[in-house]
């Protein structure tokens, strides 16, 4: 089992690692959904697919560190 330490800080090198190719991703979806075009997408459904595209980048790595978090604490499980 590690120690606390440990844990918080590879916990925050998973979170960090799920992060960067989540946030480079999404931007490059939501750049290809409401970016370009912008025009031809009602200003709701600009909100909507920015609103989508946050949600993604804030829940997903959070998702990732939890279960790496779970992992290291969980001691006798492979």
């Amino acid at each position: 089992m590690a120690t606390r330490a440990t844990t918080w800080l590879l916990t925050g090198l998973v979170w960090l690692a799920a992060l960067l190719p989540t946030a480079a991703a999404t931007f490059a979806a939501v750049l290809l959904v409401a970016g370009p075009h912008a025009g031809l997408l009602s200003p709701w459904m600009e909100a909507v697919v920015l609103a989508t595209g946050w949600l993604i980048v804030l829940a997903l790595p959070v998702r990732v560190a939890q279960h790496a978090w779970r992992r290291l604490t969980t001691s006798g499980r492979p």
